[in-house]
């Protein structure tokens, strides 16, 4: 092999390094968002659930006081209760949205992780 063919094959592979360390960059740079998005998105959805649960852990105490004993006050009390598991329903449907559409991302980026030819 002459010089100048090795030379035009150092100048490609170093080419096709490049290349693919910028790859692996703009992965890594994707990769670090969802990460920091999914991390802001579960700390969210824990805050909400705290919430909820800091409200059924005020009323249950209070049950009497809301006149639960009576089936006027059950069924308020039924319906406090109702709203909060529609409640919690939704902040889990929505995490497992998320989780959904992040593994979808994550899942685009493996073949950007690939090593040629390893």
């Amino acid at each position: 092999m002459s010089e100048q063919a090795s030379l035009a094959a150092i100048r490609a592979r170093q080419s096709a390094l490049a290349s693919q360390h910028g790859s692996v960059a703009d992965a890594d740079r994707v990769l670090s968002e969802v990460i920091a998005s999914a991390h802001a998105a579960i700390r969210e959805s824990i805050r909400r659930l705290d919430a909820i649960a800091e409200e059924i852990d005020r009323a249950v105490p209070n049950h009497a006081a809301l006149a639960a004993d009576t089936p006027m006050g059950a069924r308020e009390f039924q319906k406090f209760l109702i709203a909060k598991q529609r409640e919690i329903a939704a902040v889990v449907a929505a995490a497992h949205q998320m989780d959904s559409a992040k593994a979808a991302v994550l899942q685009s980026l493996r073949e950007q992780y690939v090593v040629p030819g390893g």
